[in-house]
């Protein structure tokens, strides 16, 4: 018994000469032994400022003041790390059995710099490249230390990212909790970032956290939650960064979420999205079995992304059953942008998103609704390179007939559009119907156009149009009017019914003048010509049917097609016809006339000599001999 209490009275002895070897040891020297170790194991100056307080047990805690972390030796950036405050806390006793137990760690207001050079190096990694142990000095440094941390613990960080070969954005009044049960356990994190001024909560489950930030790959688990809807990812992450998982984005409010992470508003209503993401280490974004469903569409979508360059480069093949893109041209809900009655949408086109990415995009749907605009099977390429799209029609089904062609829309320097498009058997009444509000035409048209516009609204490119086309119609009808009904006095309504009917026509600042439009009807052949105005929806176009005859001086109609092109007034011009139908027959007179006087005076012209002066002159004679002989002089 004596000597058990003489070995406990030792320990007692022991015990309370390191407590009070750790109470006399400043807590300075401690910060200084810290930022030694950090120096040692990294290169980097760790630097403590004001007071730095200490804590014994059960928990040894030090405290700080405002806190540095220099950055990597090839960086400008300034520190990598900055903090108000700091404060760390170890379990003593886990310590003096050669694990390390974390209680806490608590940074407040830390402000982080991560940076990625030109050439790929990264600041964050701590430990230089060849420092770590391999596995033979592992084993010969004995059994590996148990390390966890009960919580990690940040508030109101700031986080600057900078790519400085590419992108870079910062996140601001961050908070942090890491759970770290044990090196072989999963860490639990919970974050929640504002970029907008809303929360938006990140809760993720990292498989192996020490492989991670060994810069091995482990797996994870994460959601994100954010006011009008949730992103789950499930797959593999590494530091590099890489990924590779299944990606499920269910958001019922998209434009909710969207504002939510400080992004523009670009979809409204419900999206999803599910699919294979892959990120690789040359920073190549891979999309795989995707589907996405947003505006009341689903496409199916695969497709890689190039990050490395000065904007994303896609390469995607899309594919859809029937779209619906009434919401994106306008259509639905009143946006407060509709078109006036003499003219079009003034509303600025937003053109920011030619700029986003280049790329190449197959796409491929079997019916599309563009607000009214009915069109069929479609496959299409489009191309984009530095703000400038070109979409190549290879198929395109609409309006009974078939179009291809190229699509230009240019964001360079301001905005303009370019098409040249050729036409196959396109119904007249459906396409005019959808596009200008004419359902007065009916009939097959081959038709080939090139135009040219440019503006900041629909308004603008629309007055400032240029371009050419033609076009050729078979056998069709134009309803309001009945030429052969006019002829016999009635200008009263009807159908008109011709064989053919061909066109060509000239754009200048917005207006289309055509001067040959020719219509063969069996009894009458139609002429045209006129302007019509595209900016503002107008129309003064004079159509002149004549009856056939040998001769070509049948009776001529003309009809004046004038007002707005959605309902112009159509009327015969009777001050026309009276004028150039009355003349002709007056001049069929008057040669009548002036052959049956010289007829019945015997009037003989001389070379050049008109009736007139012949019967002058021939009076003149007859005078002359009365007079004579009236004086006796005969």
């Amino acid at each position: 018994m004596r000597l058990i209490r003489i070995l406990f009275m030792v320990i007692v002895v022991v015990a309370l000469g390191l407590v009070g070897l750790v109470m006399l040891l400043p807590g300075e020297k401690i910060a200084r032994l810290a930022a030694d170790q950090v120096k040692a194991m990294t290169g980097r100056d760790l630097v403590f400022e004001g007071e730095v307080g200490i804590s014994w047990y059960p928990v040894l805690g030090v405290s700080t003041g405002p806190v540095t972390l220099s950055n990597a030796d090839w960086s400008t950036g300034g520190a990598m790390f900055q903090a108000e405050s700091a404060a760390i806390g170890v379990d003593v006793m886990s310590a003096l059995s050669g694990n390390i137990r974390i209680t806490r760690i608590e940074a407040v207001a830390p402000d982080v710099l991560l940076e990625k050079a030109a050439d790929g190096r990264v600041n964050w990694a701590l430990v230089p490249a060849g420092d770590a142990p391999d596995d033979e000095g592992a084993k010969a440094a004995g059994p590996a230390r148990q390390v966890s941390l009960e919580l990690l613990s940040i508030r109101k960080a700031r986080v600057r990212y900078v790519d400085h070969g590419g992108d870079r954005f910062e996140v601001a009044d961050l908070d942090l909790d890491l759970r770290w049960p044990g090196v072989d356990q999963p860490a639990e994190i919970a974050v929640t970032a504002r970029p907008a001024g809303k929360d938006v909560e990140i809760a993720a489950t990292v498989g192996r956290l020490d492989d991670l930030l060994a810069g091995a790959v482990s797996s994870l688990g994460a959601t994100i939650k954010a006011a009008g809807g949730r992103v789950d990812f499930d797959g593999r992450v590494g530091m590099a960064p890489e990924a590779a998982g299944r990606v499920v984005a269910d958001l019922p409010d998209s434009a909710a979420f969207l504002r939510a992470l400080g992004l523009e508003a670009g979809l409204t209503g419900r999206a999803r999205m599910e699919g294979e993401v892959t990120l690789t280490r040359a920073q190549t974004l891979s999309l795989r079995k995707g589907i996405v469903t947003a505006l009341g569409n689903t496409v199916n979508a695969e497709a890689d992304v190039a990050l490395g360059g000065k904007r994303p480069k896609v390469t995607a093949n899309i594919v859809a059953g029937k779209l619906n893109l009434d919401a994106m041209m306008g259509g639905g809900a009143d946006s407060g942008t509709t078109a006036p009655a003499d003219g079009w949408s003034k509303a600025p086109i937003d053109t920011s998103a030619l700029g986003l990415v280049d790329g190449r995009v197959v796409f491929g749907a079997e019916a599309i609704d563009l607000g009214g605009i009915d069109i069929g099977r479609t496959r299409a390429v489009v191309e984009i390179d530095n703000a400038r799209a070109v979409a190549t029609l290879k198929e395109l089904a609409a309006y009974e007939g078939a179009v291809q062609g190229t699509f230009v829309a240019n964001g360079r320097s301001g905005f303009s559009v370019r098409g040249d498009l050729s036409m196959r058997q396109i119904a007249l009444k459906g396409l005019l119907g959808a596009t200008a509000g004419l359902n007065r035409f009916t009939g097959k048209a081959d038709m080939t156009m090139d135009f040219l516009g440019a503006g900041g609204s629909v308004q603008a490119i629309m007055d400032s149009l240029q371009g050419s086309g033609n076009v050729a119609v078979g056998r069709g009808t134009i309803e309001g009017i009945d030429l052969d009904k006019l002829f016999r006095g009635d200008p009263t309504g009807g159908t008109t019914v011709f064989d053919q009917m061909s066109a060509s026509w000239t754009i200048d600042k917005g207006v289309m003048k055509n001067d040959d439009l020719l219509m063969e009807l069996p009894k009458v052949i139609a002429r045209g010509k006129g302007s019509v105005g595209l900016g503002k929806r107008r129309i003064d176009y004079t159509l002149t049917p004549q009856l056939r005859r040998e001769d070509g001086k049948g009776l001529a109609v003309p009809v004046k097609v004038e007002g707005r092109w959605d309902n112009p007034r159509i009327t015969p011009d009777m001050d026309a016809v009276l004028k150039q139908n009355l003349a002709e027959e007056r001049k069929a007179l008057e040669e009548e006339a002036t052959k049956r006087v010289e007829e019945e005076l015997g009037i003989v012209k001389e070379e050049g000599q008109s009736t007139e002066d012949a019967v002058k002159k021939r009076l003149e004679d007859e005078a002359k001999k009365g007079l004579l002989k009236l004086l006796g002089q005969d």
